[in-house]
């Protein structure tokens, strides 16, 4: 049983350290549209030119919640509920745990 503990240890672990790097490409890009750097709404086109090419394979998966939500927060579009990403990963976790929907 601690080898799953440990497995799941090192899943959160990567989870965690995959949100932080989206969370700090956002500050980024904040950051740079508030000094005037740049149009942020750049960015959420090429996130949708991005959603739109996304190979069938990747569909439904982490990447296009992602890409979802990096063009939403470009575009100033408040959340509703709970993020893709997080539904997603949510779903994830509960499947490897049995859990029923």
């Amino acid at each position: 049983m601690s080898g799953l503990r440990a497995e799941s240890r090192q899943f959160d672990a990567l989870l965690e350290t995959i949100a932080g790097l989206a969370a700090a490409n956002m500050v980024v890009i904040e950051t740079l549209h508030q000094h005037r750097m740049l149009d942020k709404r750049h960015f959420a086109h090429a996130f949708g030119r991005a959603l739109d090419t996304l190979a069938p394979e990747l569909r439904g998966t982490m990447t296009e919640h992602t890409l979802r939500n990096l063009r939403d927060r470009c575009l100033n579009v408040p959340a509703g509920g709970e993020p893709d990403g997080l539904a997603w990963v949510r779903r994830l976790l509960d499947e490897a745990r049995g859990v029923p929907r």
